[in-house]
């Protein structure tokens, strides 16, 4: 069908576009297979409203195959936008909305230079490295692998390893710290996932993290990251060192799975430490799945004493009407509004509007990725109380943590 399509058309190159759903699993695990049939009925049909297209059909459980009709950079430019908006609005299913995401990779199908086979190879390899790289994105197929990928003989080889890491230790934790402005004091450290490989050293989360999800193991990679936070918060407490909040972040697999909360208060009863020492950082998306079930998983981890915060606030698809309805304790305002905040004036207003939302709600407020005194600057005048980022500390080991930020006189941090 894919030659019959090229054959009909007259130009010698076209872009040959696949792509599908991110975690698709997760979504027939918490809402069902017979909603995830729909969902992808739904796409099918959005797509079929496309008129650019060639050739649409649906290569995998939750794969596509497009065929785009393009002569020119513009013209891609303007179908794979149009493409990408199949998914910028959200889905419903029995009166709930669903918020989905996809990868994308593309590549050059010409029927003179090669084979459509291989131009269907390139874009899946394509694909592979926009979800191994943090989904949500396209990705035009490169010769030259990137560094990491090139290190693992196939992805079997990197999920193997990655299995064997959980297994025997090789991850640690950084703790990257957030300062409290109006008093210059640090008031948590997040705990951030790394995989030191016996062979390869040390490898990125952005590589590693998106084959966690994929492969299933990021529901035990999640349960070593909040128990090892534990054990460490309870070893600082032991030594009267470092009396802040731990914030652990918590993937939506790990959210969606039914025994997640009872899964977490087993992990901290275990380990010792109060429930009040620890902060669950969660997306937007993760917790408009299912409104009802978010509810009472967000009652059932605070009425131990556990802080929620919301993070990459401003970037999700989903109705502020869950402020008022969930227990949110705090919004940390997406690195991206931070960034240009200093040249954009839409990202400066944004910043400034969930600055302002957060006090009148009574909400804390932390603008994460600050790496520039002319940021933490307007940060200051717009009132912002707390932020997380280069400008402060880059992630640190535990050790590098207690030299750096231990401090038995309280003095502020300061930051220049």
């Amino acid at each position: 069908m894919i030659r019959k399509s090229f054959h009909a058309s007259s130009s010698p190159l076209r872009p040959l576009l696949v792509f599908d759903v991110d975690r698709f699993r997760q979504v027939n695990f918490s809402l069902g297979y017979a909603c995830g049939d729909f969902l992808l009925q739904e796409i099918g049909r959005r797509l079929q409203l496309l008129e650019d297209l060639d050739f649409v059909a649906r290569s995998g459980d939750n794969e596509y195959t497009l065929l785009l009709r393009a002569h020119t950079q513009d013209e891609l430019g303007a179908t794979l936008h149009r493409v990408q908006q199949v998914f910028a609005v959200p889905f419903s299913w029995q009166g709930q909305e669903c918020f989905l995401s996809a990868s994308f990779g593309l590549s050059a199908l010409s029927l003179t230079t090669e084979t459509i086979s291989q131009a269907l190879s390139q874009a899946e390899q394509a694909l592979l490295v926009a979800k191994q790289t943090g989904k949500n994105k396209l990705i035009t197929y490169q010769p030259t692998p990137t560094p990491t990928r090139h290190l693992f003989a196939s992805q079997i080889q990197m999920e193997t390893d990655l299995r064997k890491a959980i297994m025997e230790n090789q991850l640690l934790l950084y703790y990257q710290p957030r300062l409290e402005l109006s008093t210059g004091q640090i008031i948590c450290l997040e705990a951030l996932v790394r995989w030191n490989h016996p062979t390869y050293g040390m490898i990125a989360p952005a590589d590693f993290i998106p084959l966690a999800e994929e492969s299933g193991l990021i529901l035990p990679l999640g349960e070593w990251v909040l128990r090892e936070a534990c054990l460490q918060k309870a070893r600082w407490l032991a030594e009267n060192k470092l009396d802040y909040q731990v914030a652990v972040n918590i993937s939506p697999c790990q959210f969606q799975d039914e025994a997640f909360a009872d899964k977490a208060i087993h992990i901290i009863e275990q380990t010792g430490i109060n429930p009040a020492y620890l902060e669950f950082e969660i997306t937007e998306s993760s917790i408009m799945q299912n409104m009802e079930k978010t509810i009472a998983v967000l009652d059932k981890l605070c009425a131990k004493g556990i802080s929620i915060s919301i993070d990459d606030f401003g970037i999700g698809y989903s109705s502020l009407n869950y402020l008022k309805e969930f227990p949110i304790h705090c919004l940390k305002i997406d690195r991206s509004f931070v960034k240009n905040i200093q040249s954009n004036s839409n990202d400066w207003a944004i910043t400034n509007a969930i600055i302002h939302l957060g006090h009148a709600l009574n909400i804390q407020v932390v603008a994460e990725g600050v790496e520039e005194v002319g940021q933490l600057d307007i940060l200051k005048e717009t009132t912002c109380t707390t932020i997380q980022g280069y400008l402060l500390s880059p992630p640190i080991s535990a050790a590098e943590i207690e030299l750096t930020f231990h401090r038995e006189d309280n003095r502020p941090v300061m930051i220049s």
